[in-house]
């Protein structure tokens, strides 16, 4: 580290003395002294930026290190601690330049190369960390850390197989490594083993309670478990160990707002508007993109998380397809076009639901189906109807990207359409490689992807309005009605059910809201409070979630004057018999920020109307939209004043509801928010425009399809 004649100075001596028995304070100034006793010898400012590090004066740290490389611009150690200060400051680039400069000059230090792979992978340069983790091995041969980490790598870059192995000898080696666990448990939950992965991870954090990243992997999993207390307790105790990351915050949010812990929310705000400006800045922030579009927000600061996602996904995808050809597509006669979708939502899931007729409305003498599938075989109806209704159905659990990318090339795809687009259960990775000419994304994820890899996102006018289009990265394609694909009217009912059943009063006014927990808001719920006030002895019927959500959602009528009698809570019930109960209700209220898109559906589909306010941005449109697509727009508010108006009206006003319910019910059996046929013929009118516009060579550019019979 330093030359005799370094050593041999005195003071030097002393203050390595005292730092070497961890009195780094008593050693700083000594340093300081010997560092101004010899202004041009790099090393002396190496030691006290060492100190200093160890201190915890990080900036200052940083400082002298940079002092340090410029006096010594040879000294690899300097580089790899400089190094190491810019990645965790997020300057990526300057990183990797004193990195790559301190194994040049260190090349035979393992540390060297783990923190460049450790860099490198976080940019998306998978193969430049695989190398550099191969390095490291070289070195330490067998070391389980670095297995590991190389593992991480491999596994991303799709050689699944390889990294599993290299984690399970990592594990041999050392049992309590937390790290290997974490990759375990990761590749579980991408299996929807959720009860493996949970065990892997408390084995992780069991051995490793003070790290972070399991603590914080833990509690997502949790929340995703729908445990939010067991999963606030994790991330409580991930952001106490790192204050910093705002991947813990964003997830901390998601769990107080699905439980409605609405003051635990508001104080961290703060943090969130935080992560917010990252986005606005162009990096990378904590917010997930769903979960942006249920936060107070712009569309601007939602399409620039979006945006900062895309690129994560579009250099993850190039990483991945490294080193293979680029996909080409040979222009071939056709009579029909062949579409393929791609979701994780072909199952008894709420989009699965919305799509459970299309495959077979679909007319073979325009297009064929491809149904690609990332999600589990739930052995439900819904996806052993899927299964009959696709002219092909090719489960891609077990492919990685390059390979379900490949196949849906084999297949000869025309336009995929991404499904998913930004979901938790999405593997993004495969429409940004590309795997067809024309790429779109629609219905389940309500915004924005931030893209360039989609052409087109299909959408509707009253989602998406001309003053919006601007945050779009795509190419709008607006059908002619809602945007939003619903199975075949009448609805599959379960058994007839009363209101006693159902704990609701046999006379009262019953306002409903089956929207999940997430998307309540204390604006929203006073709102409806202020509703119940004015309409005497009327109940509002919710969703039930967890206990501690209707504690808190019991606590706060309380607070607002209302007993909490008035609060029913429907506990969960298969699809068949929740939309028999849902015709019981007199009206449904629907919620802000996040209003209801499957919820709407269902609820208007057993004959009970629902009072919507059109918000700015694409998911609090959604309503709009479909009673606009069943004739009821006189229930779509400007506002919250006139929402609450309006509430108050119908349910004071039995007549005027009966009126309402007629009229809806006289709708329903051809309104076109049911109509999946004709859903079915505007979305291939669409697909044709995209082909036809694919076909002349051009960009891709706006589509309206218009409500006049197409050919």
């Amino acid at each position: 580290m330093t030359s005799s004649s370094a050593t041999a100075d005195p003071l030097l001596t002393q203050a390595m003395a005292l730092h070497k028995a961890g009195r780094t304070a008593e050693a700083e100034p000594l340093y300081r002294q010997a560092a101004a006793a010899h202004p041009r010898d790099g090393r002396y400012h190496y030691l006290l930026g060492l100190c200093l590090l160890q201190q915890g004066k990080l900036a200052e740290g940083r400082t002298v290190m940079a002092e340090t490389v410029a006096t010594a611009p040879l000294h690899a150690g300097a580089h790899y601690a400089l190094g190491r200060l810019l990645a965790q400051d997020g300057e990526d680039e300057p990183a990797r330049t004193h990195l790559l400069q301190a194994v040049a000059l260190g090349p035979n230090v393992a540390e060297h190369h783990v923190e460049l792979g450790n860099l490198l992978a976080r940019m998306n340069d998978l193969p430049g960390a695989i190398e550099a983790f191969d390095a490291a091995l070289r070195i330490a041969p067998g070391h389980p850390g670095i297995q590991s980490n190389l593992a991480t790598a491999l596994y991303r870059y799709g050689e699944r197989a390889t990294a599993l192995a290299l984690w399970n000898e990592a594990l041999q080696r050392m049992p309590s490594l937390g790290v290997a666990r974490l990759g375990l448990a990761n590749d579980l939950r991408s299996r929807n083993d959720l009860a493996g992965a949970e065990r892997e991870l408390r084995l992780a954090a069991a051995a490793e309670p003070r790290n972070p990243q399991i603590r914080s992997s833990l509690g997502r999993l949790l929340r995703y478990r729908d445990d939010a207390p067991a999963a606030i307790v994790e991330l409580e105790a991930a952001r106490a160990l790192d204050p910093r990351s705002g991947d813990t915050v964003g997830e901390l949010a998601r769990c107080y707002q699905s439980i409605c812990a609405w003051d635990d929310l508001d104080r961290l705000m703060p943090d969130i508007r935080a992560e917010f400006a990252k986005a606005l800045a162009g990096r990378e922030c904590g917010i997930p993109p769903f979960f942006a579009l249920a936060l107070p927000a712009t569309a601007e600061e939602r399409a620039a998380v979006a945006r900062v996602r895309a690129r994560q996904v579009s250099a993850q995808a190039t990483a991945e397809w490294r080193g293979m050809p680029p996909l080409t597509f040979p222009d071939r006669s056709r009579d029909r076009l062949s579409i393929g979708y791609l979701s994780s939502d072909l199952r008894d899931h709420a989009g699965g639901h919305l799509l459970a007729s299309l495959f077979g409305a679909h007319d073979r003498r325009r297009v064929t189906v491809s149904a690609y599938s990332l999600g589990p075989d739930d052995g439900s109806r819904y996806r052993r109807r899927f299964e009959a209704d696709a002219d092909r159905f090719i489960d891609l659990r077990d492919l990685n990207n390059v390979e379900a990318a490949r196949r849906i090339h084999a297949d000869g795809i025309d336009i995929l359409v991404d499904i998913n687009g930004l979901t938790a259960m999405a593997r993004t990775e495969i429409a940004a490689m590309r795997p067809a000419p024309v790429v779109a994304t629609w219905l389940s994820f309500p915004g924005t992807s931030g893209a360039d890899f989609y052409d087109y996102v299909i959408v509707d006018g009253i989602v998406v309005p001309a003053a919006s289009e601007r945050f779009y990265a795509e190419r709008l394609c607006r059908l002619p009605h809602s945007y939003q694909v619903n199975d075949r009217w009448p609805p599959v009912l379960g058994p007839a059910t009363t209101r006693k059943a159902e704990g609701l009063p046999k006379e009262a006014m019953a306002f409903c809201s089956f929207c999940t927990g997430y998307k309540i808001e204390r604006e929203t719920f006073r709102l409806w409070m202020s509703i119940l006030h004015r309409v005497p002895g009327s109940v509002l019927w919710l969703m039930a979630g967890h206990d501690i959500q209707l504690r808190n959602l019991r606590a706060a009528a309380a607070e607002a004057g209302i007993a909490a009698e008035r609060l029913i809570f429907a506990p969960h019930k298969p699809k068949p018999d929740h939309l028999a109960r849902m015709g019981l209700a007199d009206l449904m209220l629907d919620t802000f920020t996040y209003g209801g898109h499957t919820t709407i559906s269902d609820t208007l589909a057993a004959g009970v109307p629902a009072i919507t306010r059109c918000g700015d941005d694409f998911p609090a449109r959604v309503g709009a939209s479909l009673l606009s697509a069943v004739g009821l727009d006189e229930l779509i508010c400007e506002d919250g004043r006139s929402y609450e108006a309006l509430a108050i009206r119908l349910g004071s006003d039995r007549p005027a509801l009966d009126r309402l319910k007629a009229k809806l019910a006289a709708a329903l059996p051809t309104a076109p928010l049911f109509d999946t046929d004709r859903f079915a013929r505007d979305l291939e009118r669409a697909y044709a425009e995209m082909w036809r516009i694919h076909r002349e060579g051009g960009p891709p550019r706006p589509i309206r399809i218009g409500e006049e019979a197409g050919p």
